[in-house]
């Protein structure tokens, strides 16, 4: 599914593309009293979310269940924004009421300065939904040529334009199959080619890695962050916090249809824990860190805070001959702040999506 109203006779030259957006500061929301400070100060908004209501009625009765309540954020050009929250959380509602698929209760939407009702204002958005459907009688090149007239990119641009987004989600090889042959992962590939074939200045995807293996996850991420490099703006929805860690500048983590928290990356400075298990003789050392528990086979558990006092613990053990059996790392970062807004259980197991 594709969001562009046609744009005729645009250049489609690389080059051109990465000097036009070769700037890129701006800022970018953060949390209540947080240090703003950033790569990216500067830059416009190229998303405004205010105060977004979305109810929805269901069941004989037409109750009304809650979509999403007060969701507010904004989203600065050249940046990568991610929403992250449990399943039902809102994050497909918040999308779909940007992009005017859902009509919203209330609140203020704009896109590049214009109102989101506007249809000129996703002029120049490429959207990949959560469950993309195509025709699946045609090929993944057919479809492509499909959405490129939809586009009105010119005619003489379209063949090279289509082989470069095969070749940006690695589907050359199979553009000449037929997408009811493609597997989940494959259609989720080609749903992403027909999103930046317009080459939009927007992106908005709903779950990109759904469905994809490890090597495909590593390459979207890849694929993401060229588009970045050049100044792309993205949005992207996701409940898995590792890929959003390692491309996304900012998050919004939803939860219960409400926006908990709006966190700047930059400022989420990890911090370091480390777990050992030392095998001790018969005699307690003096020095031995009072965070220990007992194991068995006379071993012994230990927790260190920071890389002083783990360092202060390897040349204790090296100076008596202690053996350490094992070493963990825990970092503590988004996952944490994650689990710690999600520590309770939805409070309403209707909440729409």
């Amino acid at each position: 599914m594709i969001i562009q109203a046609p744009v005729k006779n645009r250049t489609l030259d690389r080059e051109t593309i990465g000097a036009r957006h070769a700037e890129r500061t701006g800022t970018i929301p953060d949390s209540p009293g947080g240090d703003r400070s950033n790569p990216l100060a500067g830059a416009p908004a190229v998303i405004q979310v205010g105060d977004l209501w979305k109810s929805f009625r269901s069941g004989f009765l037409k109750r009304r269940i809650r979509g999403i309540e007060g969701v507010s954020f904004s989203v600065a050009k050249g940046s990568v924004f991610a929403l992250l929250g449990h399943n039902g959380a809102g994050k497909t509602t918040t999308i779909n009421c940007i992009l005017d698929l859902v009509h919203p209760d209330g609140g203020d939407i704009k896109i590049m300065g214009r109102d989101y009702r506007d249809p000129a204002s996703r002029a120049r958005v490429g959207y990949l939904p959560e469950r993309p459907y195509f025709f699946d009688h045609l090929t993944g090149m057919e479809l492509l040529q499909f959405y490129a007239r939809l586009l009105d990119i010119p005619r003489e641009s379209r063949a090279a334009r289509i082989d470069e987004v095969l070749e940006m989600v690695g589907m050359t090889t199979f553009a000449g199959r037929r997408l009811k042959k493609f597997s989940k992962g494959m259609l989720q590939r080609i749903g992403l080619a027909q999103a930046i074939l317009g080459d939009p200045d927007l992106l908005i995807l709903d779950e990109p890695m759904s469905g994809l293996d490890p090597i495909g996850r590593r390459e979207v991420r890849e694929l993401l962050m060229e588009l970045k490099r050049v100044g792309k703006t993205i949005i992207l929805s996701s409940h898995i916090v590792p890929d959003v860690e390692m491309i996304a500048d900012s998050v919004g983590i939803l939860k219960d249809g409400s926006m908990a928290v709006v966190k700047d990356l930059n400022e989420l400075n990890p911090g370091f824990s480390y777990t050992g298990d030392l095998a001790l003789g018969r005699t307690r050392p003096h020095w031995l860190p009072s965070n220990n528990s007992d194991l068995e086979d006379g071993k012994v558990r230990v927790q260190v805070g920071s890389v002083g006092e783990l360092r202060n613990l390897l040349n204790d053990c090296h100076r008596e001959s202690i053996p350490l059996v094992s070493l963990e790392t825990h970092r503590s970062c988004l996952e944490d702040l994650f689990m710690e807004i999600n520590r309770e259980a939805p409070q309403n197991p209707e909440v729409a999506r």
